[in-house]
């Protein structure tokens, strides 16, 4: 049997390789940024307004709740990337947004989103009254 100081230099040099070859949680795409947009919000953000002033925008806000669920998981240091806000006030935010700019696509405007809510997210899960 081996003393315990070697085995446990072996064993932190194992792990150490091991971690090597695992993958790491951090900003997708290729080397430029660039990604594949799948879903609603590839659409233009004009289609957006169309949706929203019919009242047909449950499709985005589904979109928008999954990537802000991604971003949850992806940044470091938050919990909440909407801090206070709800869905409603969210969409609120990206209308001004998109009015401005009615070319680009929704997931850029979600983009700009995240931005503008980065300093006002939740990083500790909130206590239970």
């Amino acid at each position: 049997m081996l003393p315990t100081a070697p085995r446990t230099t072996r064993l932190l040099w194992w792990l150490m390789l091991l971690l090597c070859f695992m993958p790491l949680a951090g900003r997708g795409g290729d080397a430029p940024g660039n990604y594949v947009v799948i879903g609603f919000g590839s659409e233009a953000c004009q289609t957006f307004l169309q949706a929203r002033s019919s009242g047909l925008d449950l499709p985005y806000r589904h979109w928008l709740t999954g990537y802000l669920t991604a971003v949850n998981k992806m940044t470091p240091n938050t919990v909440d990337m909407r801090g206070k806000t709800d869905i409603d006030g969210m969409l609120g935010l990206l209308e001004p947004y998109c009015i401005k700019h009615p070319l680009h696509s929704f997931s850029r405007a979600v983009e700009f989103l995240v931005t503008d809510l980065y300093p006002k997210r939740l990083t500790h899960m909130p206590h239970a009254p």
